[in-house]
């Protein structure tokens, strides 16, 4: 499976939603950035939510990049989802969503009302 597909559109509502929420948290530094990202592919899996970003069509996916905010929610139908962002000192990467408990494909994006910090281990 190849790491990421070429994938191109502008961020939906949703997407852009959990970005403010995290980044108002995390990085808000980073809240202008929201309306010039595009998205640049999604996950090789072709499945899952997960995207990955870029300033214009033309950049090319970063990939190995530094794990920056990390989160859990809940999907819808009661899945644990992990929400992963990661990027560098200039944007953000990737917008990552996996299962936490390794049993349910992820499909969707959490609610923001779900999500909290992980619990430390």
């Amino acid at each position: 499976m190849d790491y990421s597909i070429k994938h191109l559109r502008e961020l939906n509502e949703k997407e852009k939603e959990l970005l403010r929420f995290m980044f108002s948290k995390e990085k808000p530094e980073w809240l202008s950035l929201i309306n010039n990202l595009k998205i640049i592919a999604r996950c090789g899996c072709g499945k899952c939510p997960t995207v990955l970003f870029g300033f214009s069509f033309d950049d090319e996916v970063k990939t190995n990049q530094s794990l920056l905010i990390d989160y859990m929610g809940m999907g819808e139908n009661g899945e644990l989802i992990g929400v992963c962002l990661f990027g560098n000192n200039e944007m953000p990467c990737e917008l990552e969503f996996w299962s936490i408990d390794g049993q349910n494909a992820i499909m969707e994006i959490p609610s923001i009302s779900t999500l909290k910090p992980p619990i430390p281990k």
